[in-house]
């Protein structure tokens, strides 16, 4: 039975809570509520069920999940301020030991001024040195020009008693003491809030220099946390095939294309993709290879290679480029350039542009283009994914295309993602990246067009 007043295990407590992909820092009870202290993080509702379902048979009457804002945790005022939060609760889970360490600190400065009153300027941590700096007021020690040593022995002595009386039972996590008459010009964290409005203005001035919020991270660990809570550029090997028809320049058009993703290591995924495409009786076909590294939060990165060809004139083509998506909330930003090779289509360079826009996490809208130097495609898509229990996977989508020489195109069909079930915003940036084909066989179909009308069918 925990003082908190309900059964706890803190080590399976601990192990539940470290299995999760979330910056968790710190969990704390109050009578029988659970509260667990979390690093702001988009999708905040799925970081939230997982949490319950992982503490689901802890016993807690209530359980309490709470984020912080990034600009709480690495930018309070003086780590008081910071700690305030968790005044009056029971620590029961703490990572880094830093929870349990600021507020040992905080003690310590409140007993050293209960103390030693108007004689302690400020109290300032080092989390990197583990040192607590004091900086004592010279007006009410110094004589003149002259330093009382009988004191400052004194004063450290009582400092020295304040730190171990804070730190009983944690002696290991005492830090090293320095006092004197300034700070020194390294990241500090202004103990308690006294050191903040109640120190000269020089010393408040350095502090202000001198405060970063890596000091808090480095502290609380908020950044090593954040790393290895950071999600894989590929959630797990993945594969997707899409099928659609209707019509492009007034005739019948098909498209078909298979699409495997899969991860190496937590950063890094490579894609495989095969397709084919025909309109009227002439078929095109294409392969293409991705490698990528990826935060599923903010962007992906890569290299891509891909080849077309048609049998009909032994038309093909090679793209070489490079790839990125930007993943701004409920917006993508996907673009892609290079340069394409071919013995029989124009070589030239391309580019492909994109605006996705997540009405729901499971309804997009895209618009952008195609782009070579002597034509253009501007297209537009939307997909559905409508979350069928018996096939969670599949989404209905529609694209429409216009470009130069009176092209156009209006196709629809369907999308099946096979792999973990997700909303097709995290399939979209947690599974497999866009194609790299649809341009290029557009291309290498452009010109059989050509040929066709030149020299008829074969």
């Amino acid at each position: 039975m925990s003082a908190s007043g309900f059964e706890l295990n803190p080590n399976a407590l601990g192990e539940a809570l470290r299995a999760l992909a979330a910056p968790i820092f710190a969990a704390t009870t109050t009578g029988r509520e659970l509260t667990v202290h979390v690093a702001a993080v988009p999708h905040r509702r799925s970081v939230k069920l997982q949490i319950i379902e992982a503490l689901a048979g802890f016993g807690a009457e209530r359980l309490r999940i709470r984020f912080h804002a990034e600009r709480d945790l690495l930018s309070p005022r003086s780590l008081e301020r910071l700690v305030s939060r968790f005044t009056g609760d029971e620590i029961v889970y703490d990572p880094t030991g830093s929870v349990a360490r600021a507020k040992a600190l905080i003690a310590a400065a409140h007993t050293a001024r209960e103390a030693l009153g108007t004689k302690v300027g400020g109290l300032f941590y080092a989390p990197r040195l583990r040192t607590l700096f004091v900086a004592l007021n010279a007006k009410q020690i110094a004589v003149g020009e002259k330093v009382r040593v009988g004191e400052l022995a004194e004063i450290e002595r009582r400092l020295v008693g304040a730190l171990r009386h804070a730190f009983a039972g944690r002696i290991q996590d005492c830090p090293a003491l320095r006092v004197g008459f300034g700070v020194p010009g390294i990241e500090l964290v202004a103990v308690d809030q006294r050191s903040v409005v109640g120190f000269g203005a020089r010393a408040v001035r350095a502090v202000r220099r001198y405060w970063k919020p890596v000091a808090i991270a480095a502290m609380f660990g908020f950044g090593a946390n954040a790393a290895a809570a950071k999600d894989p550029a590929v959630s797990q090997t993945n594969l997707k095939v899409t099928g659609t028809g209707g019509q492009a320049e007034d005739e019948g058009a098909w498209f078909v294309n298979g699409i495997l993703t899969a991860p190496l290591g937590n950063s890094w995924g490579f894609q495989l993709e095969a397709a084919g495409a025909g309109v009227d009786d002439q078929q095109t076909l294409g392969g293409a290879a991705h490698l990528f590294t990826r935060d599923p939060e903010s962007y992906l990165l890569g290299l891509f290679a891909a080849y077309a060809s048609e049998s009909e004139f032994d038309v093909d083509a090679t793209r070489l480029g490079a790839e990125a998506e930007i993943y701004l909330d409920q917006v993508s930003i996907l673009v892609a350039a290079g340069y394409q090779f071919s013995d029989d289509v124009e070589e030239t360079a391309f580019g492909d542009i994109e605006l996705r826009w997540y009405v729901t996490d499971n309804f997009a809208i895209g618009g952008g283009g195609s782009f070579q130097e002597d034509t253009s495609v501007a297209r537009l898509s939307a997909e559905w994914q409508p979350g069928f229990s018996a096939l969670p996977g599949l989404a209905f989508r529609v694209d429409g295309a216009l470009g130069d020489d009176d092209y156009d195109s209006i196709m629809g069909g369907i999308t099946y993602y096979f792999g973990a079930n997700a909303s097709l915003k995290d399939r979209h940036r947690r599974q497999d990246p866009n194609s790299a084909l649809i341009g290029l066989l557009h291309s290498v179909q452009q010109e059989q067009k050509r040929l066709t009308a030149l020299y008829g069918p074969n």
